[in-house]
């Protein structure tokens, strides 16, 4: 019985000694891959990664504390909002030019209002779709809570 628990765990032994494993890389592509500034890009990148984690993402983090930022300049909203948390002022956009010109002829101004008509039915249209597919996706929701519980009462039997 001894000698058959040997060649057992000698046999399996050796399978997983010489079984293939999987390797995966990337394709080599003579274009791209043997570029003189991929080769340089090889030996700056981890330069560049350690870099970033030492150094920028440390003092990122300091810079970016709401009470900090003024102090710093940090803008967590792009340059578009500079209040740094305080309350903005108003701005007032300028009022879009009325549809109607003077010197509008009473065909263009039915063409105006058949547009507006249209433009409103369609509108409308698309307002009850999204009430009809709100409807539908609330039956599917359902339906899977339903088939759920069927799935947990099969496997309690």
């Amino acid at each position: 019985m001894r000698l058959w628990k040997k060649i057992v765990v000698f046999g399996l032994g050796g399978l997983f000694l010489t079984g293939s494993a999987y390797a995966y890389f990337d394709e080599y592509d003579d274009y791209t891959d043997s570029h003189p500034l991929r080769i340089v890009a090889y030996a700056l990148h981890p330069v560049g990664y350690t870099l970033e984690w030492l150094a920028l993402r440390p003092l990122h983090a300091i810079t970016s504390q709401p009470e900090l930022r003024p102090i710093f300049g940090y803008d967590p909203y792009g340059p578009e909002f500079r209040s740094f948390d305080y309350p903005q002022e108003a701005v007032i956009a300028p009022a879009p030019a009325p549809l109607v010109q003077p010197g509008m002829s009473a065909a263009d101004l039915e063409a105006l209002r058949r547009a507006a008509e249209d433009a409103q039915a369609a509108a409308d249209e698309a307002q009850r779709a999204a009430d009809e597919a709100k409807q539908a996706a609330e039956a599917a929701v359902r339906a899977a809570e339903k088939s759920d519980r069927a799935f947990e009462r099969s496997l309690q039997k």
